[in-house]
């Protein structure tokens, strides 16, 4: 699974000439780490689904790489901002997949005869 998503970040940051496959390679394992967690699964149960977040959200990691920390910057007519959590744009992913994974597992289906 890791695999897969480093070979995607790498494909989106190819035209990006300075680009360190090492660097690249942490930031997928964080962000993988981290929806994980939220998750509720390990490595070897990633939900396929979610590999194109964890690629989104490792290039975004990797193209704020220079400006952690910032949450609100302007200059002439250029702002920029982060946000601080980097994966809360997909929080309804994860919060969907949660509810549909709470609706669907531990619950047998049982056939009621009358």
């Amino acid at each position: 699974m890791i695999t897969t998503v480093l070979n995607r970040v790498i494909i989106r940051l190819e035209s990006d000439d300075n680009y360190d496959e090492n660097i690249v390679s942490e930031y997928v394992q964080t962000i993988t780490d981290r929806l994980c967690l939220r998750l509720g699964v390990t490595e070897d149960t990633f939900p396929e689904l979610f590999n194109s977040i964890a690629v989104d959200a490792t290039v975004k990691m990797w193209r704020r790489t220079y400006y952690e920390g910032i949450s609100s910057e302007g200059a002439a007519n250029i702002t920029t901002s982060f946000v601080d959590d980097i994966l809360s744009e997909y929080a309804d992913e994860i919060s969907a997949y949660l509810e549909n994974t709470a609706n669907t597992s531990g619950t047998d289906k049982v056939v009621h005869f009358k």
